[in-house]
């Protein structure tokens, strides 16, 4: 099993590893420049609301997406592979049906309750407008997903990190042009640039291949049964990243909002850097584990881990020690009184490293959606953790301690799937 993995490091996995990194390096220099100029062009009480509704957004674009993100990377390859080949358009005409299905109920279920969720989704009562928007723009997010999920599947990871960086690119755009930036101005300017995105792309896949809109109820059943575990733990995985910006909001203001979304930034800037050997990873464990060289497997993931701790301490400490310095690079001096709860927030960075390296390798290693049992139990630790805080550096704290589990409950996971 290692010298096939060595063998694909110096051909085509490793050229996969490498473009990958490079472009998601790039994709995160973006975020810094998309930070910076909201933090200077913005209010810090708008900078607060826009953090609670980027992250109420993602929350409901990966509910939108309903684990389809998952579910391509994993069938594609299988549909493709079997014997005969079998065509992937029904897999993928079922998995935009179930994104459809699913995200009316959701877009549906929060106009119905509309009031609890603008508290929830905008931060404010009385602005429909903007719980609209918020929510165009989490639907056509996860059509962007959709469309992501898809160039993975088909290991065209070129495509795959490239729209993603081309996406950032231009969203930047507007918050440079515009003469006047609100947080209005800032979801309409990327729900218009993000759907031209996806029509594009959308479109050139239909032209390129004459694809032939096709459902099979196999397929569908397929992509409900696999997908529907994996919805439940992107909902809390992003709902984990939500969460305390979403009740510090309603608890503390936008004020405090902003300030404490000052470390998760710092510490979501980094963790993807981490996440991205498991776009690689997935198929290679899976492989090994098809094979029964779960041994082999692990001390693949073994030797992995400890590149991911030395790494993340690494970083820990660059922004331990330079704090002061990058919440002003990257933010301004209004800021740096957050510098304390940065520090305390970015020690989150080791045991989420961690569960970055476990996530996919536990997906490959069983239908059971233990990743969603590991983030259940996370979330509702963070929600009493939370209730019972009552200073912002408490929260901080809490915010550290689920991290720590998070990682914990994923290497006892990964160990018990291994005994098995």
């Amino acid at each position: 099993m290692l010298k096939v993995i060595k063998e694909k490091l110096n051909s085509g996995m490793g050229k996969d590893i490498v473009w990958t990194f490079s472009l998601q390096i790039l994709i995160m220099l973006c975020s810094f420049a998309i930070n910076k100029l909201l933090a200077n062009r913005l209010s810090i009480d708008d900078f607060g609301q826009y953090n609670v509704i980027k992250r109420s957004v993602q929350v409901l674009s990966f509910v939108m997406l309903a684990g389809v993100g998952i579910a391509l990377p994993r069938y594609i390859p299988l549909y493709r592979n079997s014997t005969p080949p079998r065509r992937i358009a029904p897999l993928l005409c079922a998995s935009f049906i179930y994104i459809i299905g699913i995200s009316f109920l959701v877009i549906l279920a929060c106009l119905l309750f509309s009031t609890q969720m603008q508290d929830i989704i905008i931060g404010q009562r009385d602005n429909q407008t903007l719980l609209i928007i918020a929510l165009g723009y989490a639907f056509i997010l996860a059509l962007a997903q959709y469309v992501f999920a898809y160039y993975r599947g088909i290991g065209h990871f070129k495509w795959y990190n490239g729209t993603q960086l081309a996406m950032q690119l231009l969203i930047i755009v507007p918050l440079v042009l515009l003469p006047i930036l609100t947080v209005s101005h800032v979801f309409i300017s990327w729900l218009i640039i993000t759907i031209l995105l996806v029509a594009y792309l959308m479109g050139r896949e239909l032209w390129r291949k004459q694809f032939h809109f096709s459902v099979q109820f196999e397929s569908l059943r397929e992509i409900i049964k696999y997908a529907s575990g994996r919805l439940v733990a992107d909902f809390f995985q992003f709902t984990l990243a939500a969460f305390p910006l979403i009740y510090i909001s309603n608890m503390q203001g936008y004020q405090t909002t902003a300030y404490f979304s000052v470390g998760i930034f710092f510490v979501t800037m980094i963790t993807p850097l981490f996440s991205f050997m498991g776009i690689i990873l997935l198929p290679y464990v899976s492989q090994a584990i098809a094979k029964n060289e779960m041994k082999s497997a692990n001390r693949l993931i073994h030797r992995l881990l400890l590149i991911y701790v030395g790494g993340a301490v690494f970083f820990i400490a660059v922004l331990y020690l330079f704090t002061d310095f990058l919440t002003t690079l990257l933010f301004n001096s209004d800021y740096v009184v957050t510098s304390d709860l940065t520090r305390i927030m970015v020690l989150s960075i080791l045991p989420q490293a961690a569960y970055m390296l476990y996530r996919n390798t536990i997906d490959a290693a069983s239908i059971i959606p233990y990743n969603a049992i590991i983030l259940g139990i996370c979330f509702i630790t963070m929600a009493i953790s939370f209730t019972l805080s009552t200073s912002i550096t408490h929260f901080a704290w809490a915010y550290f301690a689920v991290s720590a589990l998070q990682g914990l409950l994923a290497c006892f996971v990964w160990r018990f799937l291994i005994k098995k």
